[in-house]
C-alpha cells in the first residue's frame, strides 16, 4: 500500500457544502419506481449531468459478476428499461440469469440508489421504437457490434465511416437490439449526510405489496 496514495485520498474532501433534504419515509410515493423518477429529474434540476446514468452488473455462468455504465430509457410502474444488443455480454448474461443489480449515485445531491431485480427483453416493437428515437451516431453506433475484436482504432473509425456513407438518410433497425425491462424486487434509497449518520429506506416486494423500513447508516 502507497502511503502517499493513502495520504491524499484520505485528503479529499467529502460530501462538501452537502444539505441534505433530511427526506422520511413519509415524503416517499408509495411506488418506488415514482420515487426513483422524482430522484432522477430532482438530481436534473440540481445539475448533476446524465442523471439517468446507471451501473447495471450482471453475472455469468460460472458467477462472475460484470459491471458497466448506460443509460436508463424510460420508468412504468412496473419496471425501468434500458437497451442493449441481445447477443451482448450482458444480453447473453440476461438470458441465462435474469437477477440483475443496478446502481444510481448523484454526487451533486449526495444521493445514490440501489436496485435489485428481474431484467427481461421486451417485445419486438418497443425496441424497434426505442432503436428509432436514438440520434444517428447512437444508430450508427449500434451497427459497430461484432463478434469480433477491431485490429485497432482505425478499423472502428474506417467502419463508422463506411456505415455512415451507406445510410445516409435512415439508419436500418438490428434485430439483435433489444429494450430491456428491470422489474424491481428490492430498492434502496441512500442520502448522505456530512456528519455520516445518513439517511437509508429500503423498498422490499412482497405479497401485499411493497414495504418499507428504515435501515442504519
Amino acid at each position: 500500500m502507497s502511503e502517499k496514495t493513502r495520504n491524499q485520498f484520505r485528503a479529499l474532501q467529502v460530501f462538501a457544502d452537502l444539505e441534505p433534504s433530511g427526506f422520511t419515509i413519509e415524503d416517499l410515493p408509495a411506488n418506488p419506481l415514482r420515487a426513483l423518477e422524482e430522484w432522477i429529474l430532482s438530481a436534473a434540476e440540481a445539475g448533476q449531468a446524465e442523471p439517468h446514468a446507471m451501473t447495471l452488473c450482471t453475472v455469468d455462468a460460472d458467477g462472475t459478476p460484470s459491471s458497466r455504465v448506460l443509460l436508463c430509457k424510460d420508468i412504468d410502474d412496473e419496471r425501468l428499461y434500458f437497451a442493449t444488443h441481445s447477443d451482448s455480454r450482458k444480453g447473453q448474461e440476461i438470458a441465462r440469469n435474469p437477477r440483475v443489480a443496478v446502481q444510481f449515485h448523484w454526487p451533486t445531491v449526495g444521493r445514490q440508489l440501489r436496485i435489485v431485480g428481474d431484467a427481461e427483453a421486451t417485445g419486438q416493437a418497443d425496441s424497434r421504437r426505442d432503436f428509432a428515437e436514438r440520434g444517428r451516431g447512437s444508430r450508427l453506433s449500434a451497427h459497430l457490434h461484432r463478434p469480433t475484436p477491431p485490429a485497432d482504432r482505425d478499423e472502428v473509425l474506417s467502419e463508422y465511416a463506411r456505415l455512415s456513407a451507406s445510410y445516409p438518410d435512415e439508419v436500418p433497425y438490428l434485430p439483435s437490439w433489444t429494450l430491456y425491462g428491470i422489474r424491481p424486487n428490492e430498492l434502496e434509497f441512500w442520502e448522505a449526510s456530512p456528519d455520516r449518520i445518513h439517511t437509508r429506506v429500503i423498498y422490499r416486494r412482497e405479497a401485499g405489496g411493497w414495504q418499507t423500513e428504515y435501515l442504519w447508516p
